[in-house]
């Protein structure tokens, strides 16, 4: 049977940026899902539904990226988890494994991993989650409800691969976008950098930077042993040497690398701030960045929409982030958010707000 083709508007994306980008359009609904996604030795052609915005392009950090058009194969859409079981379960997909991310009926359950497993051939294991996240490690339990019975996998972001056990290590799927943000700022930079990455896990942040920009050394540290142990294999699995990794509470080490980093990467939304005051005391006392992620709540007020809910959000994370670090350490007078924005949404109106700042005494 022939194949139909369509001529169609695409991005043209680098393959190292290529996951993050698709992310981007997928979030907000501009990429085609009936057409087959193309690609060859260097880049891939993400098939959009229409032309892209200027606020749009900006969104998917568009820069250096082409919008051309392609020939694409159309294919014929298949029947949605939704459609096939009645209701849209919620879950994410990390590496081969699918993990349910709000809890099914124990009666819809093996209807639910098995869909999952017949829409998406990749996927050779399904579990939920059977407890919150806990623990200094902060790490939780699972239930295997389908497939292999194992919580290993080998997940790919952004042309890199990440080997981790889901109830041993903390592992964020939905980061993508935003560690491909941050590992192409490392990139361009116009100077080798000492990067500290203060809440390492098994290295997304690190190990993306430290390929990105092979001029500039990465320092990975975390107090979860197990995360390090998945951090180094994952530093051959992607060929990079410019790290060295540590185990340890920072809150203990951080007088060994005192003055010394040009940026630091503070991802740990719920307790960042308890320990911003080591982060300034590792900080190049010449400047530096932060890249501060912070948890806000905003509910709306009477007669606001959600939207100024999340701007206030975003206000608030600014001001409070600006006068913690005057209150830490009055030697560091400036203080510039070069951006703020919502990463992802972590409740009904709670979200994880992105900061980057350039600190300096």
């Amino acid at each position: 049977m022939k194949t139909e083709t369509e001529r169609l508007l695409c991005v043209k994306a680098d393959k190292m940026i290529g996951e993050a980008i698709r992310q981007a359009l997928k979030e907000r609904k501009l990429l085609r899902t009936d057409a087959r996604i193309t690609a060859d030795d260097n880049f891939i052609y993400l098939p959009l539904i229409r032309a892209l915005t200027d606020a749009e392009l900006r969104y998917i950090d568009a820069a250096g990226l082409l919008i051309l058009t392609r020939e694409f194969a159309i294919s014929e859409q298949r029947k949605s988890i939704e459609d096939i079981v009645g209701f849209k379960p919620s879950y994410e997909v990390i590496g081969d494994i699918a993990v349910l991310t709000e809890a099914v009926n124990e009666s819809n359950e093996q209807i639910v991993a098995h869909a999952l497993m017949n829409r998406h051939k990749n996927i050779k294991v399904v579990a939920k989650r059977i407890s919150p996240v806990e623990g200094v490690f902060r790490t939780r339990r699972l239930g295997i409800i389908a497939g292999e019975h194992r919580t290993e996998t080998m997940h790919t972001e952004n042309a890199c691969r990440f080997k981790l056990d889901l109830e041993k290590v903390y592992f964020n799927p939905r980061l993508a976008g935003e560690r491909n943000r941050v590992a192409l700022q490392a990139a361009r930079s116009v100077k080798a950098e000492e990067v500290l990455d203060m809440f390492a896990g098994v290295g997304p942040f690190s190990i993306q930077i430290a390929k990105r920009a092979p001029q500039s050394h990465v320092t990975a540290i975390d107090v979860n042993p197990e995360a390090i142990r998945y951090l180094r294999e994952n530093m051959g699995l992607n060929h990079v040497r410019n790290i060295d990794t540590v185990v340890g509470d920072i809150r203990e080490i951080y007088g060994k690398f005192r003055n010394t980093a040009d940026r630091i990467i503070m991802n740990l939304p719920k307790s960042a701030y308890l320990f911003l005051g080591e982060a300034l005391s590792i900080l190049n006392p010449h400047g530096g960045i932060i890249h501060f992620y912070d948890l806000e709540f905003a509910y709306p007020e009477e007669g606001e929409e959600k939207h100024d809910a999340l701007e206030r959000a975003i206000t608030q994370a600014k001001e409070k982030f600006v006068a913690s670090v005057k209150e830490l350490d009055e030697e560091f007078r400036s203080v510039e958010i070069l951006e703020a924005r919502k990463v992802k949404a972590y409740a009904p109106y709670a979200y994880i707000i992105g900061i980057d700042a350039k600190v300096k005494k």
